[in-house]
């Protein structure tokens, strides 16, 4: 899901790209929201996971999901492996970080599950402030062809790109989401 769209970028630069200009403009949000991403831990919009796999202990009352938050569950089946039976939704309460009220007797049981997880809508909008600075500063950098540039001069008009010139999040754009980021214990 792309929180930013060239057209995002073109009113919030308040400039009109050309086709070579857009489509630069799409490549440079694709590959902030894939770094965006990548440094959360996260994905940054709802994705579909199909027959996640867990195996089952005895007396297990609940699964943690891999992916958090969760949306949606929309399959359950739980049984001996290659046994696995459809079980009802609706019978198992479901929270942002997997299922409750499960109920194991015995050993050797695996559960498969399909379920929706991701950032919801709220969490995003807190993502589009550093990914409009992040991405109009490269695009600035595009724009102007001044790629790696610390200062430029222009007919009386100084520019200047932020960590010399380097592309990418800065430092303090990723302190601003850390509070996003999901960890992960093993």
């Amino acid at each position: 899901m792309a929180i930013l769209t060239p057209n995002d970028l073109e009113i919030f630069l308040g400039k009109t790209f050309t086709n070579a200009q857009e489509d630069a403009a799409q490549t440079i949000i694709a590959s902030l929201e894939a770094e965006l991403s990548y440094f959360l831990n996260r994905p940054l919009g709802a994705v579909v996971y199909s027959d996640e796999l867990h195996r089952l202990e005895r007396n297990q009352r609940q699964i943690f999901l891999r992916h958090a938050p969760v949306h949606e569950v929309t399959e359950i089946s739980i049984g001996l492996a290659g046994e696995e039976v459809e079980q009802n939704v609706a019978h198992f309460d479901v929270y942002s970080w997997g299922i409750d009220n499960v109920r194991i007797a015995g050993q050797g049981y695996r559960a498969l599950i399909t379920y929706t997880a991701g950032m919801t809508s709220d969490d995003t909008v807190a993502l589009e402030r550093v990914l409009y600075s992040a991405s109009s500063r490269e695009m600035g950098k595009f724009l102007i062809d001044a790629q790696g540039l610390e200062r430029l001069r222009v007919e009386g008009t100084e520019y200047r790109f932020l960590d010399s010139g380097e592309g990418g999040f800065t430092q303090a754009e990723l302190n601003s989401v850390k509070r996003f980021r999901r960890r992960v214990l093993l």
